[in-house]
């Protein structure tokens, strides 16, 4: 396993925990939202991670986001397509419980709009938005059998040397945690172990969450770079 793909495997562990930390003992909706800058030139890409960084501090700081949004988790990954580059921050982000009932929802259109403001790129259609709730309807028991398989792997993995990053781009913030989430973060060591105690399975959410998160790379990746940490896997 690359040293990417393990990360993305740890950090979906630890969310895991700090996700049903939150639900324990808080009312929250969960959204998984997609930052996305599509078709970017290879001589150009270190410039526009930084535009899309000063661009997503920028998103948080409006009226609009700021009432709504508790925190967030945020991962930065960038698929490479030939002489291009998909560039694509992941976010984790808690909001008031009545989010979908009151006046401060936002629509897809509300936040694609935001998203190209906070850009200054109005007319770019390069600039996209992906965004869902996090529901507890997905394949529970599925997610639980992957939970304890990807355990097992960072348990065998502890030690090991692997590939690090992209080396051009090495000095990315390619992850963030903001507010609520940092105030949940717990010890990095919980997920070097193999006990499922540590985690409480029971929270749909997270572990829906947890699904979502083992697909989202840290880094730099190319067509051909898929997770492989599951493709062996024999569900029940």
């Amino acid at each position: 396993m690359s040293e990417s793909w393990k990360r993305s495997l740890q950090y979906a562990f630890t969310n895991h925990r700090i996700i049903s930390g939150i639900n324990h003992d808080q009312q929250v909706t969960w959204l998984s939202l997609d930052l996305v800058l599509d078709q970017v030139p290879f001589n150009q890409i270190n410039a526009e991670l930084d535009h899309m960084l000063v661009a997503f501090n920028r998103l948080f700081k409006y009226k609009s986001v700021k009432q709504v949004a508790l925190g967030y988790f945020r991962m930065l990954d960038v698929m490479q397509h030939g002489d291009l580059y998909q560039a694509k921050i992941h976010l984790l982000l808690p909001t008031l419980k009545s989010y979908f009932q009151g006046r401060y929802y936002l629509k897809y259109d509300a936040w694609l709009s935001l998203w190209r403001k906070a850009l200054n790129c109005e007319s770019d259609l390069r600039a996209l938005v992906n965004v869902s709730v996090m529901s507890g309807k997905s394949d529970q028991r599925g997610i639980i059998r992957k939970m304890e398989f990807g355990l097992q792997q960072l348990h065998q993995e502890l030690g090991c040397e692997s590939a690090g990053f992209n080396g051009s781009l090495t000095g990315r913030r390619w992850i963030g945690y903001s507010r609520l989430l940092k105030e949940y973060m717990v010890p990095p060591k919980s997920i070097t172990s193999s006990n499922m105690n540590f985690y409480n399975t029971e929270d749909s959410i997270a572990n829906s969450a947890f699904e979502s998160m083992v697909q989202w790379y840290p880094g730099v990746r190319n067509d051909a770079n898929i997770n492989p940490i599951f493709e062996n896997i024999k569900l029940p």
